[in-house]
C-alpha cells in the first residue's frame, strides 16, 4: 500500500534531487536556465534553496519512497511574523538579497531578466486566502504510476475540510489536465521569456458529501 508521509528537512537534497530530475525539460525551467548542461545541478541548489527558505506552516508531502512531492505553502496570512511587521519585512529582503545572489551566481547577466519574470507569478497569486501548491515534482522513473494525486490528497482534503481555495501556476500545458482532474480550474494565462505560457489554476473547495 502505496502510504503518503508529511516529511521534512532532514531529506532535503533528496526531494532537490527529485524535483530537479522532474524539471529538467519544463518549458519554464528550460527558459529560466536556458545551459542544458548546467541545467541539472542548477535546478538542485534552486530548489535546495526553496525548501531551505519555506514559509512558516509550509508543508512538504510525498511518498515514503521518496518517488514525488509536492511543497505547499499557507495563506498568507500565516506567513506574518509574530513579532511584528518590520521584522517580517526585514526577514522577507534578507531572503530576497539572498535568491537575488544566488540567481547571479547561476545566471549572470541573465539573472535580472529572469527575476523579473518570476516577480510576474508571484503578483498574479489569488488575493484571498489560500493554500498555495508551489511545486509537484515525480521523478521521471515514477511517473504514469498516479502518484501525483496521492500525493496531492491529504491538503485537498482539508481544503475541501475547512473550506478553503487552492491554487497553483502550470508551466506545462501538458499537465493542465491533470490539476483539472483534480478540481482546479483554469484563469487568465499569461506569457513569460521566449513564449512560456503560464496557467494559473484554483480549486474551490468541495462540500461534504452527505
Amino acid at each position: 500500500m502505496l502510504e503518503i508521509v508529511r516529511m521534512g528537512l532532514e531529506r532535503r537534497d533528496r526531494v532537490a534531487a527529485i524535483w530537479a530530475d522532474a524539471f529538467e525539460h519544463d518549458p519554464l525551467m528550460m527558459w529560466v536556465f536556458p545551459d542544458q548542461t548546467a541545467r541539472l545541478e542548477s535546478l538542485r541548489r534552486w530548489w535546495g534553496f526553496s525548501l531551505d527558505h519555506m514559509p512558516p506552516g509550509a508543508e512538504l508531502h510525498g511518498t515514503r519512497a521518496d518517488g514525488c512531492v509536492a511543497y505547499w505553502q499557507p495563506p498568507r496570512e500565516q506567513n506574518a511574523s509574530s513579532t511584528g511587521v518590520e521584522e517580517a519585512g526585514r526577514e522577507e529582503s534578507e531572503g530576497q538579497r539572498a535568491f537575488v545572489a544566488l540567481m547571479a551566481e547561476l545566471l549572470g547577466e541573465l539573472a535580472p531578466s529572469r527575476i523579473e519574470a518570476l516577480g510576474k507569478m508571484h503578483q498574479a497569486r489569488l488575493p484571498e486566502p489560500h493554500w498555495y501548491l508551489a511545486v509537484l515534482g515525480t521523478s521521471p522513473d515514477q511517473q504514469g504510476k498516479g502518484l501525483g494525486g496521492k500525493v496531492l490528497a491529504p491538503m485537498l482534503e482539508r481544503c475541501d475540510r475547512i473550506g478553503m481555495p487552492a491554487y497553483l501556476e502550470s508551466s506545462n500545458p501538458a499537465n493542465v489536465g491533470f490539476y483539472r482532474r483534480h478540481g482546479f480550474e483554469p484563469l487568465d494565462g499569461f506569457i513569460l521569456g521566449d513564449g512560456v505560457l503560464i496557467t494559473p489554476m484554483s480549486r474551490e473547495p468541495r462540500p461534504p458529501l452527505g
